[in-house]
């Protein structure tokens, strides 16, 4: 009997725990300032740029060193334009596809009238 207790006591105990670090999680949540969340999102979009700087420019450091010297606003107006261009590329590159489907249809259809007109 005294064993189920202790299982008991053990549980409440890691119970407690996960309680007190989900409400000091939610009260630093909570609590955090506005600056530091901005500094935060100014990391984080700083580190996409450099990625994107990166993988456009095949690593060429001078390109890098560009991000580096930009502000906050300009890096995200920065990955602004680039998601506006990945949008752009992504209809483009549906529009292709339709036209390629349109010309292959009105291939068919022309390979038909000819054989009609061969006969």
């Amino acid at each position: 009997m005294h064993h189920d207790h202790q299982l008991d006591d053990n549980q409440r105990n890691i119970l407690i725990g996960v309680g007190v670090a989900f409400l000091v999680g939610l009260i630093t949540l909570l609590f955090t300032s506005d600056s530091a969340k901005s500094k935060t999102k100014s990391a984080v979009n700083r580190q996409k740029a450099k990625h994107y700087v990166g993988s456009k420019f095949h690593g060429n450091k001078k390109a890098k060193s560009v991000v580096n010297k930009l502000s906050d606003d300009e890096i995200s107006t920065l990955l602004g334009t680039v998601d506006k261009v990945n949008d752009l590329e992504g209809k483009f590159s549906e529009m292709t596809d339709e036209i390629k489907d349109y010309m292959h249809d009105k291939k068919k259809e022309t390979k038909s009238v000819m054989k009609k007109f061969k006969r």
